[in-house]
C-alpha cells in the first residue's frame, strides 16, 4: 500500500472523500486503505497457520480483523466462522455464515459450516435445510457431497 503525500491537498481530499463514502458503507476500509488482494490473503495464510497450531485467539483476532477490512469478501466470513466455533462461540459462528451465505449463497462449504454449528444448537431441522442445498451446489463425487449425504442420513435415521 502506497502511503499518501499528507501535504498534498489532492491526495487530502481524496482520502477525505473515500472516508466520506466509508461512513455512508459505500466503501470498505480496503478500499479507503489500498490494500490489495495479495496483502490481505497473505494474512488470511498466516491466520490459517495459526488455527493449525492451535492458536485459536490469534487466528481469530486476525480474522476478526480481516472482515473489518473487507466486508465483503465471503471467505473471510466464513473462516470467521470455522474460528468462532473453535473458539466456542457457536453464535459467532452462526452470524459469520450467515453473513457468508449472504455474500455467497451457492457456497456449499459454508452451508456445511452453518449445519454443523446449528447441529451443535440443537437447530436439527434447519442444519437439515442447509445439507440438503448441497447436491445442487456440488458434483455428486465430491467430498463434501459425500459428507452431507452422510450428515443427512445420521441426521434422518431412527
Amino acid at each position: 500500500m502506497a502511503a499518501s503525500d499528507s501535504n498534498n491537498p489532492q491526495d487530502e481530499a481524496r482520502l477525505t472523500a473515500m472516508i466520506q463514502r466509508w461512513a455512508e458503507g459505500k466503501a470498505t476500509l480496503r478500499d479507503v486503505r489500498g490494500y490489495t488482494d495479495d496483502e490481505l490473503y497473505a494474512i488470511a495464510k498466516t491466520a490459517y497457520i495459526f488455527f493449525y497450531q492451535g492458536r485459536i485467539a490469534e487466528a481469530r483476532t486476525l480474522f476478526q480483523g480481516l472482515y473489518a477490512v473487507n466486508p465483503a469478501d465471503a471467505y473471510f466470513a466464513k473462516a470467521l466462522g470455522v474460528v468462532e466455533m473453535a473458539a466456542g462461540n457457536p453464535q459467532g459462528a452462526l452470524a459469520a455464515y450467515d453473513v457468508a451465505l449472504k455474500l455467497d449463497a451457492r457456497d456449499a462449504q459454508a452451508y456445511v459450516g452453518r449445519a454443523e454449528v446449528r447441529l451443535s444448537l440443537g437447530q436439527k431441522a434447519q442444519a437439515l435445510e442447509d445439507l440438503r442445498r448441497i447436491p445442487a451446489l456440488v458434483d455428486a463425487d465430491e467430498p463434501l457431497a459425500h459428507k452431507a449425504e452422510a450428515m443427512v442420513t445420521a441426521l434422518t435415521q431412527r
